[in-house]
């Protein structure tokens, strides 16, 4: 003869019940995390379109803004004239060099001895030239650096990547914002760069 079951205490079915649900805010952290993540690559592909008209140098470079980059006022730099796109603090100059003195590494050096030393004070930059081959095939190089802007006192951070077009012209591509803020605005800078065509 078999026994009843035996009624379960109100202290145990509590016990139980909270058991059950303990999972439950995990489970509920977890899908943000994921639908965060997933949406923030989603909206962060959306973002990285193509949008507006190229800026550049006529039968130099063309660059193709993405979305969120706007033209800004062009200028120059020791009498080299160059166009800007910016977003929020982050800025890409593209320079044009004018003959170049050998290659791009060579391009790339000269670059930080003429234009970035007498520009920033506490000027750091990496020990080593990456190599790059933009999309349409130009091989360039690239290095980053940071330094102090003498006029406001901030910490600039940059990165540089020089090419030269067949007729032995250079492009000097320059992505700069804060210190710190280079990490949010080089993948956008890397797409437009990467995608330039030279001429």
């Amino acid at each position: 003869m078999t026994s009843a079951p035996r009624p379960v205490r109100p202290d145990e079915a509590a016990w139980l019940q909270r058991r059950e649900h303990a999972w439950l805010p995990v489970f509920a952290v977890l899908a943000v995390i994921v639908l965060t993540t997933v949406g923030g690559f989603v909206v962060a592909a959306a973002l990285a379109q193509p949008a507006g008209p190229p800026v550049g140098f006529p039968g130099l470079v063309e660059v193709q803004p993405l979305s969120g980059w706007e033209p800004a006022d062009p200028g120059s730099v020791d009498g080299r004239p160059f166009v800007q796109l910016t977003r929020g603090n982050g800025t890409l100059l593209v320079l044009d060099w004018g003959a170049s003195p050998g290659d791009a590494d060579v391009l790339a050096r000269t670059v930080v001895d003429e234009a970035l030393t007498p520009s920033f004070s506490q000027l750091t930059v990496s020990d080593r030239l990456e190599p790059v081959v933009l999309a349409d095939g130009t091989p360039g190089a690239r290095f980053t650096f940071v330094g102090v802007d003498p006029e406001s006192g901030g910490s600039i951070e940059g990165e540089v990547t020089a090419v030269v077009d067949p007729s032995g012209r250079g492009v000097v591509f320059v992505g700069l914002g804060p210190e710190g803020s280079l990490a949010f605005i080089d993948g956008d800078i890397h797409t437009m760069i990467d995608q330039a065509e030279v001429t």
